[in-house]
């Protein structure tokens, strides 16, 4: 990983992990939408990056999170589980000489759509193994899916917000 990719990475997980923990979590949206926008930094890693590095980077932002939400162990797996199947998803179904350039997922870099259909099932995948383990029941399974469908759509939103507002621009566009 670059070195400017090391500094993005710090400077957003320094302003993003914040906004999480003092501020959405702390919001009384509604009982079901509880949107955890740090997962951003989880999917604007590089493509190329090494297993371990992301596993670590992975674990070390849900540890984070999980730190000042006395949630022991819940974000960081999470995290975890994110990482690995993004492997999972990159190793798989995607171009094998696009994994080699080594960019970040983001709007000027990939096509919209795929973005969108990228951040959408991360979120949807993200959000259904935090709020199931967090849950820890099937007794009101039904709240638990409204609680995984309403969280991640917002959060997709936000996410998706979040990377139309901050992107570069291109000398077309100034």
């Amino acid at each position: 990983m670059k070195t400017a990719n090391w500094i993005r990475l710090i400077s957003y997980g320094l302003i993003l992990i914040p906004i999480q923990v003092l501020v959405i979590n702390n919001l009384e949206l509604n009982r079901y939408m509880f949107p955890q926008i740090y997962i951003l930094l989880l999917l604007t890693l590089p493509v190329n990056i090494q297993h371990w590095v992301s596993y670590l980077i992975a674990f070390v932002i849900g540890f984070t999170v999980d730190m000042f939400t006395y949630t022991p162990g819940l974000h960081a797996f999470t995290c975890v589980s994110v990482v690995f199947l993004r492997y999972v998803y990159f190793n798989n179904f995607v171009d094998k000489e696009w994994l080699s350039t080594g960019i970040s997922p983001d709007f000027n870099t990939t096509d919209g759509i795929w973005l969108v259909v990228y951040v959408s099932i991360y979120s949807l995948f993200f959000h259904f193994i935090l709020l199931t383990l967090e849950n820890f029941s099937f007794i009101h399974y039904g709240i638990t899916l409204l609680k995984i469908l309403y969280s991640s759509s917002l959060a997709i939103f936000l996410i998706l917000l979040l990377l139309f507002t901050f992107r570069a621009r291109t000398s077309d566009e100034r």
